[in-house]
């Protein structure tokens, strides 16, 4: 009787394209990396341990991300972090029967052509990534969903000292963000292992993976092998808002503007019917949408901003990022303005094509009519015809938003909120891109990321792995359905 219902169970999940067909059962689809579907039922036998969600330490949260902010972990030079990383996993999980490697992601981008490394390292191909990705693998020993957990292990960080822990907060020293982002991450996933290992709590496969370079040039999510990223759900930790849940990645765009005409003395701008190219590029950047919000106006699902701007005389420089900069020059008009932009849409791939091309005319309209009966000028735009990433949303029905909520919510704390409007985590785009695996994001408590100004709170890092324990916990009450 039992096989029978297995069976009957099998064959309505496997005619499903929904992720979660109702509260007893769950569906993961098929990928490029999991051939096949894969079900789980039920089993209300299995209470959910909730006594073990009391044992996560806020102490030694905090504890673990001091000592991985003190470690070096600038994009492409992260070797110094990612050995941390691995001695921390390696310590809390070895109970686990946890093995960890580092990836040859170096070897391999030593064997492309120039060309190809140079658009893989980072500062404009300048700096070779020294370190491959952290990969670690826990098996399960029981036949639950399984879990992929992931976090980047660069950050924007200058500095690695005069770090500071002021009861709840911790805060970088002066003139540097913190490394919150994503260093807490590492510690939100090691507190999480401690006390499955501790408790001895049976589970499923566990696969954590940390990537090398998301800040920069992204080479880690772009050449990770396939293996690294199975999993029936995949949670990278990488979001700020610790009662946050996004399904959503956006589509993203990003160039340069750049306006040319010709110079004169102010005296002569009337007998050389010279054009101001920085007031011409400043009538762009209004016409186009760029807001102080950054939010187009009618669009607040996308934020279109521009990240560098400069003005004056062109010479052909370029800063260490690439951006076209001009040199100042004293009481002339000045021929040259240029300014770097970007899009983060979450409006969907073809409405993110159709707005960038729609600024792409903007530009061009605006320059031909600055130009008009004086002197003619020259106004590109780059990055518009490529998406540098593709965006995609998890369905909010899925299996793996319907277990994360739950378990967000039985931790007792705020709110969550399931939220599209997540505009960060691009190691996702990537991964869907490749694999067409599905990642979704949590918050850590960091706030005011990429600013001087970032912080965490050590509550809301304690939040997060409250949450992702009891998510994973409350699947671990399913079975796979043979």
């Amino acid at each position: 009787m039992i096989k029978l219902l297995y069976a009957f169970v099998a064959s309505i999940l496997l005619c499903s394209s929904i992720s979660v067909v109702a509260e007893n059962k769950l569906v993961f689809p098929a990928s490029k990396i999991e051939k096949q579907t894969r079900n789980y039922l039920l089993d209300s036998s299995i209470k959910t341990n909730d006594a073990a969600l009391k044992l996560v330490k806020p102490e030694y949260l905090a504890d673990t991300l001091l000592s991985l902010l003190a470690e070096p972990s600038k994009s492409c030079q992260e070797t110094a972090t990612t050995n941390k990383a691995r001695e921390i996993l390696l310590q809390v999980a070895s109970p686990l029967a946890i093995k960890v490697s580092i990836d040859d992601l170096p070897k391999q981008l030593a064997q492309m052509s120039s060309e190809k490394r140079k658009a893989l390292s980072c500062n404009s191909g300048k700096t070779a990534p020294e370190s491959g990705n952290l990969i670690a693998f826990i098996p399960g020993n029981i036949a639950a969903p399984s879990w992929n957990l992931s976090f980047h292990l660069d950050t924007n960080q200058l500095s690695f000292e005069g770090i500071k822990l002021d009861g709840d907060t911790i805060s970088p020293a002066a003139n540097t963000p913190l490394g919150a982002d994503d260093k807490a991450g590492i510690a939100i996933v090691a507190e999480v292992l401690r006390i499955i290992a501790e408790n001895k709590i049976e589970h499923g496969d566990i696969r954590i993976v940390g990537l090398v370079a998301e800040e920069d040039s992204a080479v880690g999510a772009e050449l990770i092998e396939a293996e690294a990223f199975k999993g029936d759900i995949l949670v990278s930790i990488d979001g700020t808002d610790p009662d946050e849940i996004g399904r959503a990645a956006p589509a993203m765009y990003n160039g340069y503007i750049t306006v040319s005409s010709q110079t004169s003395h102010p005296a002569e701008v009337d007998s050389k019917q010279s054009v101001s190219a920085c007031a011409v590029g400043s009538q762009i950047l209004h016409e186009a949408g760029f807001r102080a919000d950054a939010h187009p106006p009618g669009h607040p699902n996308v934020v279109l901003h521009s990240y560098f701007i400069s003005c004056g005389i062109n010479k052909r420089k370029l800063t260490a990022k690439g951006e076209p900069v001009a040199d100042y020059q004293y009481n002339t008009i000045s021929p040259f303005w240029s300014a770097a932009w970007q899009m983060r849409n979450l409006e969907g791939n073809e409405a993110a094509q159709k707005m960038v091309l729609d600024l792409e005319k903007t530009v061009h309209r605006i320059c031909a009519e600055a130009g008009r009966n004086r002197t003619k000028l020259k106004c590109d735009i780059t990055g518009v015809n490529e998406a540098k990433l593709s965006g995609y949303i998890v369905a909010e029905e899925s299996a793996s938003i319907q277990l994360l909520k739950t378990g967000f919510e039985r931790t007792g704390d705020d709110v969550v909120r399931i939220t599209a409007k997540q505009f960060g985590g691009f190691n996702g785009n990537l991964i869907k891109a490749r694999f067409d695996e599905e990642m979704v994001i949590v918050g850590t408590g960091a706030d005011q990321i990429h600013t001087n100004e970032e912080t965490i709170s050590v509550a809301g890092m304690t939040r997060v792995a409250r949450g992702l324990l009891a998510s994973m916990l409350e699947s671990y009450r399913y079975r796979v359905v043979d």
